[in-house]
């Protein structure tokens, strides 16, 4: 087991298995030892259509990119936020501050790129507010298609997470601001990719869209490598949610309880009137002495049952063995009597001489003279050959009487066998009858049927009252922890010490680097910066404390240019996963004069070659400055009134 698994056990007062098995089950990761940034890169981003109303015209941007600052000039309005924003809206798959009116216009749009010198390319064409395109990923994998802005997202989300090696951290949400019931959240691309662009429209936000859902802790964890900060993350959202579930089980106690208030005096009442009626019955039999007799006798006409059934089977054998032998006996005597006849019947018939046909009449004489040369020693009826004479043959009928003897002997026993039989079932008819008479004669010594059932609406009353009961204490009462609350909590409390101490040199490293870029980007007055690990930034000036809510909308973007910058340079030390592209939307925009727009334009060049591989893409409506600081080949220049595309 880890340290950190025994240190909560020991929090909690349970076994080191016990606590392993929850943290577990609820999926709190410890704090490890994070993996090395990956550096994305844009080479080139192109896309094209028609516009319409007032500028109608077919238009096409493209634009070729590598390492270090670039630079879009132009007037504005005229197009600078748009590359920008379609740059976001491809590394994202959606984008809602595209403008609309560009979002209708643009019918092809392709970016290039590659993570770790891996290239990769989307391209879609956009008709009627759906993109339908492809994500290549390299040579040696197939591209994913993708068809409608949910499935554009969630194509480059699991790319840019996978790629890029960012874990999804969890978070909780309230339903309600300052109320503890919500639900769990997960962050993932669509939060950090906020920490790629820096927009001069972001009102009072340090980093991202917005500073609830703790997204700006987020963007800090993942981008710093705050060492337990996500081990502290799943411990409490694990803890947040059983303590939700714990409050809804008695909410529900509570109500139940609530609705059911008003019967509990009634249920009293109830139970003491079925008792005193009871009381006047008498002593009634004892219920399990009964249920004991007629148990038994429920056995017993089972065993006669079965004894029963085993002999009607046993006699239903023997007769048909005895019917089937009596009757082979009865053919045999009748095969018997007709071979004797037989016989009898040849010796009788050989020994008549006959003067007369039997059927006509006709005399012998004439029958003799009617078949002419007929042997005068044939028979004058049939005219054939007399027989042989020969000894008469008794073998077969002495065989066949001996075959009778043996068949009546047998025929005798299976008699005596069937009546034996018959006797048996006849035995276990009674003996099954007596049971059953027993069975009747036990149910019926049971307590008349008005006792028994007041015996059971009392014992159903006070079932009713003592869960009605113990309803009301569990939604009344307080209750002990229970082991899983107990651990989870353990948990958050260790990792938000460890958090806490391992954090602090490495904010303190953050707050630092974030005071030296912003003073180097024109931040003037600035005289010292203190982020906080859950977000909020503390600011000291010349004229004394403030915060990055109360400076002007000019420092706040200085600030936020300095914290993304301060995310990459102290995360490359600490494990932080920062992919090192920055877009960042007009630095000039706001109350910059152009002395100043220009040294930051000079220190953002400086960044990118003190800071191995990164990638700056950034606007201004300055066209001389750009030129000035910005080599030819790194800045896209619109003139005066036209549009960047």
């Amino acid at each position: 087991m880890s340290n950190f698994t025994e240190a909560v056990a020991r929090r909690a007062g349970v076994d080191v298995a016990e606590a392993a098995a929850v943290l577990e089950h609820h999926r709190v990761r410890e704090s490890g030892v994070l993996p090395r940034p990956h550096r994305l890169a844009l080479t080139s981003i192109e896309f094209s259509g028609t516009k319409a109303g007032k500028f109608t015209d077919d238009f096409r941007f493209s634009w070729r990119l590598s390492d270090g600052l670039w630079c879009l000039a132009g007037d504005n309005l005229k197009g600078k936020s748009t590359v920008l924003e379609v740059i976001w809206w491809c590394l994202r798959g959606k984008n809602k501050r595209l403008q609309d009116t560009a979002r209708r216009w643009i019918s092809h749009v392709r970016l290039e790129g590659h993570i770790d010198g891996e290239p990769f390319s989307v391209g879609f064409q956009h008709k009627d507010g759906v993109p339908t395109g492809r994500l290549e990923t390299g040579k040696t994998t197939s591209g994913i298609d993708f068809a409608g802005e949910a499935e554009f997202a969630s194509v480059m989300s699991q790319f840019m997470m996978n790629r890029l090696n960012l874990e999804i951290l969890r978070g909780w949400h309230s339903d309600v601001k300052g109320e503890e019931d919500g639900k769990a959240t997960v962050t993932d691309w669509a939060l950090f990719s906020h920490a790629l662009i820096c927009r001069n429209r972001n009102a009072e936000v340090l980093l991202g869209e917005t500073s609830e859902n703790g997204s700006v802790v987020s963007l800090l964890q993942m981008f710093i490598g705050l060492p337990w900060t996500s081990t502290r993350r799943d411990a409490e959202t694990a803890l947040k949610t059983v303590r939700q579930q714990q409050r809804g089980e008695k909410r529900r106690a509570t109500e139940d309880t609530q609705a059911r208030a008003s019967s509990l005096r009634q249920l009293k009442d109830e139970i003491t009137a079925a008792e005193a009626a009871l009381a006047n019955i008498g002593v009634a039999p004892a219920l399990e002495d009964q249920a004991l007799a007629i148990e038994q006798a429920a056995a017993h006409v089972a065993s006669c049952a079965e004894r029963h059934a085993a002999a009607v089977q046993v006699h239903l054998t023997v007769q048909q063995n005895y019917t089937e032998l009596h009757q082979t006996l009865v053919e045999d005597r009748k095969r018997l009597r007709d071979m004797k006849e037989n016989t009898a019947a040849k010796r009788y018939f050989g020994a008549l001489a006959p003067t007369c046909c039997p059927r006509c009449t006709t005399p012998v004489a004439d029958l003799a003279q009617a078949r002419g040369d007929q042997a005068a020693d044939h028979c004058s009826v049939c005219g054939s050959a007399p027989p042989e004479d020969a000894p008469e043959d008794t073998t077969a009928i002495d065989q066949m009487s001996e075959n009778i003897a043996s068949l009546a002997a047998a025929d005798d026993q299976a008699r005596t066998a069937l009546r034996r039989a018959e006797k048996e079932r006849k035995e276990a008819e009674a003996q099954l009858d007596a049971a059953r008479r027993a069975m009747a004669a036990a149910q019926a010594a049971l307590p008349d049927a008005s006792v028994l059932r007041r015996q059971l609406d009392l014992e159903r009353l006070r079932g009713a009252l003592k869960e009605r009961e113990a309803t009301h204490a569990r939604a009344g009462g307080t209750t002990a922890p229970a082991p899983e609350e107990k651990i989870l909590e353990a948990a958050y409390k260790e990792a938000d010490v460890r958090a806490g101490k391992e954090s602090k040199p490495i904010m303190d490293r953050v707050s630092s680097e974030i005071f030296d870029l912003a003073v180097r980007l024109g931040y003037d007055n600035l005289q010292g910066v203190k982020l906080q690990a859950n977000g909020p930034m503390k600011l000291q000036l010349d004229d004394g404390p403030s915060s990055f809510q109360k400076v002007t909308e000019g420092e706040q973007l200085r600030l936020r240019m300095a914290t993304l910058l301060a995310l990459l340079r102290v995360g490359q030390q600490h494990g932080g996963r920062h992919p090192g592209l920055f877009l960042i939307d007009s630095a000039g925009a706001q109350e910059m004069i152009p002395t100043d727009l220009a040294e930051t334009l000079q220190q953002l060049r400086a960044i990118c070659e003190e800071t191995d591989g990164l990638q700056i893409i950034t606007a201004t409506a300055n066209r001389e400055l750009a030129r000035t600081v910005i080599p030819d080949d790194r800045a896209k220049i619109a003139e005066a009134g036209a549009f960047m595309w």
